[in-house]
């Protein structure tokens, strides 16, 4: 199940309680649970939103906005956090005018039973979302569990009030204005939270994941910057590497520690890695599923591109090579209709014995589809997140 399926079964779920628990509401004259129903129906418009706002932040990264549109959950939770504030204040004014005019409550068995099945709802809801939004990292599906979650202590408050009502007229009330108070503290938490990621705050718990890392590759750290974005975290790293080590051998060193990275820590979205020795940095932002690659490191290389370029690993003797990796490529543009536009065959400089960059060498020739008899998992995956078939 994926997020967003979860936010669209709590936006059906919301529906059904908040239409049952007003007509109920009204029907035996609760204003504690006619504010519960009021409380369920903003929930359907925050589900709704979170939908939305989970939906946008999947969107690639494109020119315009070259670090993705994570930030969209952030947004969205916030709307979710403006909606909470705008219940907590009606449950509480519905709550003082209900004090004020001290009307009475009919004692219905069957409104308890909508309640408990409420409960049940709300509670099962509230941990669905809050399990898919801490394993998908999703901000806004966290928020909206804390919603359901209060919803669902806000039935059980109501339930309460009505077994109340009968020994004391302003039970039914007073519980109104409580639900109202504690789902207004509800949102200074939320909101602190969404604000907190808006304002790129700090991650220390990361920090000391990727310090361990670089750690055991025995690779010195001297200064280190984290920020979460929207559900998502970015980092900023510079290290020192051996001055002797060649330009190329640094460039493979940061290449693998940024690699590593990525992989072991999923929260990792993005990282940029600056080797204060060597002057050179690259940059990886992986947007679901794909990374999208920069740095000093990597030139344009081989003839102007003139098509859809399908790129072919050769021997010296120009047949087509068993591995993967090779020390020179054959370039083939073709036209839309199929047409060979140019051949040629093209040295990879990259290209050594311990680290043979068939990859590197496909982007810096801006590759379209590779043809070869044997490619590792590993860089069919890398070639994958560069989109080269």
């Amino acid at each position: 199940m994926t997020a967003q399926s979860v936010s669209i079964l709590s936006t059906i779920a919301n529906l059904i309680l908040a239409v049952t628990k007003i007509v109920v509401g009204f029907l035996i004259n609760s204003a504690a649970l006619i504010a519960d129903g009021i409380h369920s129906g903003m929930d359907v418009f925050s589900s709704f939103v979170t939908y939305f706002g989970i939906k946008a932040a999947k969107k690639p990264v494109d020119k315009e906005h070259p670090y993705g549109y994570y930030r969209m959950e952030s947004l969205a939770g916030l709307v979710v956090t403006f909606l909470l504030t705008i219940t907590g204040i009606l449950i509480l004014y519905e709550g003082a005018i209900r004090l004020f005019k001290a009307e009475s409550v009919i004692y219905s068995f069957w409104a308890i039973i909508v309640l408990v099945g409420c409960i049940i709802v709300n509670e099962t809801m509230s941990r669905l979302k809050f399990y898919f939004g801490r394993k998908y990292e999703s901000l806004s599906l966290v928020a909206d569990a804390e919603h359901s979650r209060a919803d669902a202590l806000s039935s059980v408050a109501v339930i309460v009030g009505l077994f109340l009502v009968r020994y004391f007229i302003y039970a039914d009330s007073i519980i109104a204005l409580l639900i109202g108070a504690y789902i207004l503290r509800q949102t200074f938490v939320i909101g602190r939270k969404i604000t907190d990621s808006l304002l790129d705050v700090a991650n220390k718990d990361l920090e000391k994941k990727i310090k361990d890392t670089c750690e055991h590759f025995k690779i010195k750290v001297e200064e280190i910057k984290t920020r979460k974005i929207g559900g998502v975290n970015f980092a900023e790293l510079k290290i020192q590497l051996d001055p002797k080590l060649k330009v190329e051998q640094a460039s493979s060193i940061t290449e693998n520690l940024e690699d590593n990275l990525l992989n072991s820590i999923p929260e990792l979205k993005y990282i940029v890695i600056s080797v204060a020795t060597h002057e050179f940095k690259r940059g990886t932002i992986s947007s679901y599923g794909r990374r999208y690659h920069w740095g000093k490191g990597i030139k344009p290389l081989g003839p102007k591109k003139l098509g859809k370029r399908i790129v072919i690993p050769i021997t010296e003797q120009e047949n087509i090579s068993e591995h993967f990796g090779e020390a020179q490529y054959l370039l083939v543009d073709k036209d839309k209709q199929g047409n060979v536009l140019q051949k040629k065959t093209v040295k990879n400089p990259y290209f050594t014995e311990e680290a043979h960059h068939g990859v590197k060498f496909l982007r810096s020739v801006s590759c379209n589809k590779v043809i070869a008899k044997r490619i590792g998992p590993g860089a069919q995956r890398n070639l994958e997140a560069f989109g080269i078939k």
